[in-house]
């Protein structure tokens, strides 16, 4: 079970020029989850890469949603290859989540895979978890194996 700590944030309304909506949501687990509604084009593309590596920093896994877009342009792609190379900078583990508009665009601008994609927000959680940069919880019983100490 993962516990959630929901911070508010304050939504931006949907309109024709900037049809994006961003929310965070912070998990115990040291990971932002960035999720974004609407439209990323031309005119919100670099909101989007501000918006995600603002919260980015603050921890140490970034989940970025954009399950809930409905048109994600090629400027959306730019913006995340620039999402992608500052996390590699920092050191700070990402995974995204794309959903059928973002895929799209994905097959098309990179048919390697060389962003790290997974299908749900869990499979991106546990992901993370396994990363080597991303803190793992705390064995409070854990003692190194040795052959002068048995276990038993």
């Amino acid at each position: 079970m993962t516990d959630t700590l929901v911070l508010p944030t304050k939504p931006r309304l949907l309109t024709k020029r900037h049809a994006a909506r961003f929310d965070t949501r912070w998990m115990t687990s040291a990971a932002a989850i960035v999720s974004v509604y609407g439209d990323i084009d031309g005119s919100n593309a670099s909101t989007l890469t501000d918006y995600a590596f603002v919260n980015a920093v603050r921890c140490r896994g970034l989940i970025l949603d954009l399950s809930g877009l409905t048109f994600f342009g090629t400027d959306g792609f730019s913006a995340l290859h620039r999402i992608s190379v500052r996390c590699a900078e920092a050191d700070i583990g990402w995974m995204l989540v794309p959903g059928a508009a973002v895929s799209r665009l994905l097959r098309i601008c990179d048919p390697h895979g060389s962003l790290p994609t997974v299908d749900t927000v869990s499979m991106a959680l546990a992901n993370l978890q396994e990363q080597p940069c991303f803190p793992r919880p705390a064995t409070p019983f854990a003692a190194p194996l040795s052959s002068d100490h048995p276990i038993w």
